[in-house]
């Protein structure tokens, strides 16, 4: 199969443009880097599942070793999708760590032989989404194959993001449920919207609309296309 589209092009029709909110600092923030990805004809879950041991055997070297951690997230999401499998989601806790990880991958024949091994498998876009997070709630531990929610706003003329921001945090959603959430900001210009929600948690709402649940429907466009604004995955911890 081709290289799948990458994030705004495989949402293309459900959002507009607009350019990247520039007024929250980014320096030492977590980044959250997608890639969109399929299996090769031929190729299953499994077959990605057998080659990950030295992929493993690299990340726990760079801990073990170098004191470098980073998550790895495989979402397959709960809904068909003929442009995508599955987003292959990198976590790193900011931009030296990031930068550290890619040095190190570029000289490892153990990383080199993974990427071999995987290009075999599936194909994922080349040009990564890379968003910084605010974190709003952290009091879950997530656990593999729980959910993740990504919810989508385009800010209309007049709001403010850091604004928004603090009614969120204001606002004492799922009280009774155990959940992680964040606000992720894009780190590039040409955009569909121009934040997403981030929210890991064990329960499952297929239509839950974090735009609305979170207050803050005013402040965001409506999508004639795609009302709640969200999307569903089954996520499973790859380190």
């Amino acid at each position: 199969m081709k290289p799948i589209t990458f994030f705004c092009l495989v949402l293309f029709i459900l959002f507009g443009c607009s350019q990247n909110n520039e007024n929250i600092s980014m320096q030492g923030k977590k980044i959250y880097e997608f890639s969109w990805c399929t299996y090769n004809d031929g190729f299953k879950a499994q077959d990605l599942n057998n080659e990950l041991i030295s992929y493993l055997g690299f990340l726990k070297n760079l801990k073990d070793q170098h004191g470098l951690h980073k998550e790895t997230k495989y979402m397959d999401p709960s809904f068909k999708q003929k442009k995508y499998d599955f987003s292959w989601l990198d976590i790193f806790e900011n931009d030296l760590e990031k930068k550290a990880f890619y040095e190190f991958a570029e000289n490892s024949e153990i990383y080199k032989n993974w990427l071999s091994s995987k290009d075999e498998i599936i194909a994922c876009d080349t040009q990564k989404q890379t968003f910084y997070e605010t974190k709003i709630v952290n009091g879950y531990d997530f656990l593999d194959g729980d959910q993740t929610y990504i919810g989508f706003c385009k800010l209309k003329d007049g709001f403010d993001l850091n604004y928004l921001i603090s009614q969120i945090r204001s606002n004492s959603i799922f009280v009774d449920k155990p959940y992680n959430q964040a606000v992720l900001t894009p780190d590039f210009s040409m955009i569909d919207f121009n934040f997403l929600f981030y929210l890991e948690t064990n329960f499952v709402v297929n239509d839950l609309d974090l735009i609305k649940i979170n207050g803050i429907e005013n402040a965001c466009e409506e999508y004639e296309n795609y009302s709640t604004n969200s999307l569903l995955f089954n996520t499973y911890i790859i380190d």
